[in-house]
This record gives C-alpha cells, structure tokens and sequence, in this order.
C-alpha cells in the first residue's frame, strides 16, 4: 500500500507542477484512490459507526442542514466541526461557520443506523461545490486519521475549542510521530460534556 501511495503521490505531484492538475483535482484523486478506500475498510473491519455514514441522513436543500430521517436527533448543519465558505453570497465575503453545534459526526448512533454500501459512503460529503466536498473531506481525514497532507490537523481543534489548543499537551509528541492520534478521542469527549443543544429529542 505504501508503493502505491508513494506512486500516485508521484504521478499527481508531476501533473500538478506541469500544471495540467489544480490541488483540488490532486486532492480528489487521493480520496478516491487512497484515503476513501483505505478508511473505508478500517471501518469495515473494527466496526466503527457514525451518523455521517448512515443512509440514513440526507441533507435537506429546504433548511441547508442534515437531517435524520428517523427524527432520532434534531437537525444539525455540520457533519464535522469546520467552516464552509458561502457561495450564495457574491457581493460580501461571509461563511457558514459549522462549529457551533454538535456535528454528526460525534453524535451516537441510534439502533437504526443502516451503514451505507461502499461505492456511496462518503454521499453525505460530496456534492456539485468541489470546495465545501473537500473541506469537509479534509476535516474527516483529519479527525479519523490524525493528519491531513501530511500535516498536524492541529487547526480543527483551534475551530472547536481554542483553549483546548492551547494547551494541548500532545503537541509535541505529535510532531515527532507525525501524526495525531488524540484527536478523534479528544474532541468525542468535548462534544460529549459540551452540553445539549443538540440532544437527543426521541
């Protein structure tokens, strides 16, 4: 796996600096190729559940938020803790910030949690606005995998908790393995003491 990750990075790398592939374009080959897959088959195989990956949640164009169609929770705009920039406004420069509420991605599966088929997973992080798909993409990697383009995704639990940050104490030992391996566990805990404008309403 380690071969082939090194290949595409190559093959990619090359096409980007002939300037025939844009970031965004380089960043979607490697989900497609390597980290959908590769997280895909974790989860498979430690049995990991969450609502992001549940065909059971759609997003409604209605109200812009994600919804459960079994009403277990309210909902909510985010699937993970993360600022999408707003391409409705064109005059001014705003953003939907995500981070405000509890994202799905940290919510606890309810007992009607159907695991969506392999070629649809990711349905709920892809859409026609490449951006927001790979922010949001970015995000997850970051979160289940500890790192994001090779990078610390220490700017995630800024977003969610600035003090947090700050005085992480993981710091160090991240950058020397490169990777973090708290950061999942670390913001499920936050999110879970957060308190409950986002409760379960069943």
């Amino acid at each position: 796996m380690e071969y082939t990750e090194d290949k595409i990075n190559s093959f990619t790398g090359i096409l980007r600096k002939a300037g025939l592939l844009s970031v965004d374009l380089i960043y979607m080959i490697n989900y497609k190729l390597l980290f959908g897959s590769n997280l895909y088959y974790r989860h498979r195989i430690s049995s990991f559940r969450s609502c992001v990956f549940c065909r059971n949640l759609h997003y409604n164009k209605t109200i812009k938020k994600y919804v459960c169609s079994h009403k277990e929770y309210e909902a909510s705009s985010s699937l993970v803790p993360c600022i999408i920039p707003d391409s409705y406004s064109k005059l001014v420069k705003t953003y939907s910030e995500e981070a405000f509420q509890i994202p799905w991605l940290f919510k606890n599966p309810c007992l009607n949690f159907d695991v969506l088929e392999p070629k649809r997973y990711y349905r709920n992080f892809l859409s026609l606005n490449m951006s927001s798909s790979i922010i949001k993409l970015e995000t997850l990697e970051g979160i289940l995998t500890g790192k994001c383009y090779g990078e610390i995704p220490c700017h995630i639990c800024a977003l969610v908790n600035k003090d947090a940050y700050t005085g992480c104490r993981y710091a160090s030992r991240a950058k020397e393995t490169g990777r973090c391996s708290i950061i999942y566990d670390n913001l499920k805990e936050y999110y879970t003491s957060y308190g409950s404008p986002m409760t379960n309403v069943s």
